[in-house]
């Protein structure tokens, strides 16, 4: 596989190109070639417990400790403030069990806080803990409602969860307000930034940072836990070497690391290219008189994910439908689709429909395939209306 050349006077980009009509990057995207390289090294080279003093234990714990640094240079942060974990929502499990267990042993209040569009990789760890969680609301658009978020900051809590966009429908939060107020209010603040790493700037307004590998093009079994010095978070497994949760995968933190270091220096060049042909297929999907309104924030959103809600239809039967005409989308939630439960997203949203359809764009989506999307929907909608008849 060879990397996808660039336009004049942009340099080559760093990923090869994803399959034809492939439209899910939330559900996955091809590992880059540079970090598929550096798996394998890894994998010859630090396969020794990075704790063990001799010259195999040593080896694995240099490479364990470049790829932790890279990430932080990357993420804009100290080396001691990353963390690696297996996955983006185990990131996110012992950055929430780490507060809410201190506040727990020093008998201060366990209540949390969350944005009432928050996923499935929040709401369960929070329902394992057996904690009050305070759900805030949003708009109509998914964008949390900072009034209620007053409102529900006016009592003390162990921590706020507000992802920083949504991996469904797109919309960004204003994380600088959010900060702002809990700041003033002595929270700390936990972002889920899933499907925000590699498609522009990096957050900063946050205590806590949760982010997956996945969604930059690095492998499935990585995700980091960013950390801010000066908070008290205590997890109830300490860290090894910087990873937390079982013995480190030592080759998949270099594989990531690799990844970040090719994905961030073109990240805002494929964020605008990315937003150009989300922005055609909004545009498109909104002037058509197929039975189709397009969810989210039309601006303030991520660059590279479209949702829509289709009256008449399953969104299985949508995804079939494309499906036997060589695209693949998503219907539903990342979290919900398997289960066939309705998005508490839209929901939360107040967004009625029969069906929803995400369409969101890997890392060098070639224009030919958002062409072919277009093209094929009328028609597959049309085919999956009638079997559904």
């Amino acid at each position: 596989m060879t990397p996808v050349e660039a336009p004049a006077g942009t340099g080559p980009r760093p990923w090869a190109e994803p399959p034809a009509g492939y439209l899910d990057a939330v559900g996955g995207q091809p590992l880059l070639p540079a970090a598929r390289q550096a798996w394998l090294a890894a994998s010859d080279q630090a396969w020794s417990d990075p704790a063990r003093l001799h010259h195999a234990g040593r080896r694995a714990g240099l490479v364990l400790d470049a790829a932790r640094s890279s990430v932080a240079t990357g993420l804009g942060v100290t080396r001691d403030e990353v963390f690696w974990t297996t996955s983006g929502p185990t990131a996110v499990a012992v950055g929430l069990q780490g507060l809410v267990g201190r506040a727990r042993s020093s008998g201060r209040s366990t209540r949390v806080v969350a944005s009432s569009v928050e996923s499935l990789a929040v709401l369960n760890p929070l329902g394992a803990l057996g904690v009050e969680v305070d759900q805030v609301r949003v708009d109509g658009t998914g964008r949390i409602d900072l009034v209620d978020l007053d409102r529900a900051l006016a009592l003390p809590c162990a921590v706020v969860a507000v992802q920083a966009a949504s991996p469904e429908v797109g919309t960004r939060q204003p994380l600088d307000a959010v900060h702002a107020r809990t700041r003033a209010a002595g929270a700390p603040l936990l972002v889920h930034a899933v499907q925000v790493i590699g498609r522009g700037p990096v957050p900063t307004d946050w205590d806590l940072l949760a982010i997956s590998a996945r969604d930059w093009a690095g492998p499935a079994g990585a995700g980091v836990l960013a950390v801010r010095r000066d908070l008290h978070w205590a997890p109830d497994e300490s860290p090894d070497r910087g990873w937390v949760g079982g013995f480190p995968d030592i080759p998949a933190a270099a594989a990531a690391a690799t990844a970040l270091e090719q994905v961030m220096p073109v990240a805002g060049q494929e964020a605008g290219r990315a937003f150009a042909l989300t922005a055609r297929i909004r545009q498109v999907l909104a002037d058509s008189t197929l039975g189709i309104a397009v969810t989210g924030d039309p601006a303030e959103r991520l660059p590279h994910i479209v949702t829509f809600t289709c009256s008449g239809v399953t969104g299985e039967a949508v995804v079939d439908a494309l499906s036997r005409r060589g695209i693949s989308v998503a219907s539903g939630s990342a979290c919900t689709s398997d289960t066939r439960m309705p998005s508490q997203v839209l929901a939360a949203m107040g967004v009625a429909a029969d069906a929803s359809i995400r369409v969101s764009l890997p890392l060098g989506c070639p224009e030919a395939t958002v062409d072919h999307f277009l093209t094929a929907l009328p028609e597959a909608l049309a085919d999956a209306r009638a079997n559904l008849g």
